[in-house]
């Protein structure tokens, strides 16, 4: 076992910067400017590219023949300079965190950033536990042998699987710290009683769809077996959607997919009828909100398990920014989920070179810009009458619901 040592970086006037990091004798230094800038909520390097665990070899440690400890000028992006104490002390149990940091001062934390700047741009406040946690994720244990298999969880409050781990997973460290400090500041994680009145509010586009067909349904269109495109046209009509021609073809043909893909409509004898399921849905209840997440989130065939977890993390994002009311009319969803892809790793929309763009940057955003897009039509669907695309309460709880619910994805009955 490496001999371990305690680095103490204090700075005069600021108690709240004072740190004390745990660590092997010998670390590389990279450790201790990880371990300090991230305390601060700053990514560990200039420019860190970390992506899921770090499988450390542990063998650093013993590696190095003197004790590797930065000054204070080797840390970069900090806004004081600290002074740097090491002590020695015990190397700690097996099963202790290889490294970890701590506060030296009782003082209470500087207020975490507001909610005008939010998690994507705020300075993650200093949470003991996360950081630590995500040096876990990096480093490990002390060990002669330990199963690191399951090192990838980021928060063990966040349900798994669900959007908002996904993403968790996927963002920075910096970003990481500041998104779980964020999901606790606007509540993501609430368990309370729904408001019915938020479910009747998101039913309203889909009753209106029920009431036209009736009780007897309605007679297939000739082309295409499905509802005919002038009833569909006064519909639009009726919920005040019908900005232009167009948009009022497109909202209306969103809304009768969106029907058919969480089987509430069907054809029967020549005719489109609602399903029982439908008489269910319509009618407000305490699951009402969460039968609608999950027909948002479905595909035609109920799941989503081929897309690549960048587009799931793209997804999350549009929904957060929902869910938190950063986004107050739809149509400024892409470009949300343009700059909050900008948190993720390795990040195609964050790197440019050095004489200009990155060949990977414009496809990168048109694609972030698309998967907004579609979560922003899908969410249109519950829009209030004469308010198509301005986010509702029940457009955000609906958003929060999608984002921390696993079964989302393809259990709705």
């Amino acid at each position: 076992m490496p001999t371990f040592m305690r680095v103490e970086l204090t700075v005069g006037g600021h108690p709240d910067l004072d740190r004390a990091i745990e660590l092997p004798a010998h670390s590389p230094r990279g450790w201790i400017v990880e371990a300090y800038r991230l305390s601060l909520g700053l990514e560990p390097h200039e420019n860190s590219d970390h992506d899921g665990i770090d499988h450390c070899h542990h063998e650093e440690a013993y590696a190095y023949p003197w004790p590797s400890v930065p000054g204070s000028d080797e840390i970069p992006g900090l806004p004081h300079e600290p002074a740097v104490l090491i002590r020695t002390i015990d190397t700690p149990p097996i099963g202790t965190p290889w490294l970890s940091v701590s506060s030296l001062s009782d003082a209470s934390d500087p207020p975490a950033t507001g909610p005008s700047s939010g998690w994507l741009t705020g300075q993650a406040p200093f949470r003991e536990d996360d950081v630590n946690r995500e040096l876990l994720r990096r480093h490990g244990v002390v060990q002669p042998y330990f199963d690191d298999s399951d090192l990838w969880f980021v928060d063990p409050r966040l349900p798994m699987p669900s959007p908002i781990a996904t993403l968790a997973a996927l963002v920075t460290p910096a970003r990481r710290l500041a998104l779980l400090a964020h999901i606790d500041e606007t509540d993501l994680l609430r368990t309370a009683a729904p408001d019915l009145r938020e479910a009747e509010s998101a039913l309203v586009p889909l009753t209106r769809l029920l009431d036209m067909l009736g009780a007897d349904g309605m007679e297939q269109d000739a082309e295409k077996g499905w509802i005919p495109m002038a009833e569909i046209g006064r519909l639009v009509h009726s919920l005040g959607w019908d900005a232009t021609a167009a948009e009022a073809r497109e909202r209306g043909d969103r809304l009768v997919s969106f029907a058919r893909r969480a089987k509430l409509i069907r054809r029967f004898r020549g005719k489109v009828v609602m399903t029982a399921l439908a008489r269910k849905v319509r009618v407000p209840s305490p699951l009402t909100l969460d039968r609608l997440a999950a027909m948002i989130m479905a595909t035609e065939s109920g799941w989503h398990d081929f897309r690549s977890t960048r587009v799931q993390a793209e997804e999350a994002i549009a929904l957060l920014a929902i869910a938190d009311g950063s986004a107050v009319h739809l149509d400024g969803l892409p470009d949300l989920v343009i700059e909050g892809s900008r948190a993720l790793v390795e990040s195609d929309v964050r790197v440019e070179l050095d004489d200009g763009e990155s060949p990977w940057a414009r496809p990168a955003r048109s694609r972030a810009a698309g998967v907004g897009g579609e979560i922003a039509a899908q969410l249109g669907l519950l829009s209030a009458a004469d308010a198509h695309g301005f986010v509702t309460p029940a457009m955000r709880e609906v958003a929060r619901l999608a984002l921390v619910s696993g079964f989302a994805r393809h259990h709705y009955a």
